[in-house]
């Protein structure tokens, strides 16, 4: 995709939505997942033992597929700067290897920073869907975002 202009505080508005693109899960992500995180819960690596705690298989990481969301082109892609501030997510429904992935974002606040002249803030609600449209994962996330700044100013 080609790089599209950065877009700045100034251009996001609450309110606006879109959808991210959308990529498949793979086993090779899951397996490579828990081999740099540590985290080798069954769940994760051993059908059986997913099957027996009431899934139909292997499950990726909750964090894993909110890593890999961090990763989905969308317009948060060109936001200006784009400094990743805060997350929180609540994990609602299983990921299985195969599963095709996408975000729905609202932004919810655009403000100044209080602290960073050239800076704002932008809250959006986000919610991480498989193919079918379940929702797997739903939260908030908060980025710092550039402001324009006029010809000749000087970045802080």
């Amino acid at each position: 995709m080609p790089a599209s202009p950065d877009i700045y505080l100034e251009d996001i508005a609450a309110g606006s939505r879109f959808q991210s693109t959308s990529r498949v899960v793979t086993v090779a992500d899951i397996d490579v997942f828990a081999e740099l995180s540590g985290d080798h819960n069954p769940i994760h690596i051993d059908d059986e033992a997913a099957r027996r705690t009431g899934f139909t298989g292997r499950v990726a990481h909750g964090m894993l597929a909110q890593s890999i969301s961090t990763g989905l082109d969308s317009e948060v892609s060109r936001w200006a700067g784009n400094v990743y501030l805060e997350g929180s997510r609540r994990y609602l429904g299983p990921l299985y290897p195969g599963d095709e992935i996408h975000f729905e974002v609202e932004v919810t606040e655009v403000r100044p920073s209080r602290s960073r002249p050239g800076w704002g803030v932008v809250k959006h609600s986000i919610q991480l869907l498989n193919q079918h449209g379940d929702v797997l994962q739903a939260g908030e996330d908060v980025a710092m975002v550039e402001r324009r700044r006029p010809a000749g100013a000087e970045a802080k």
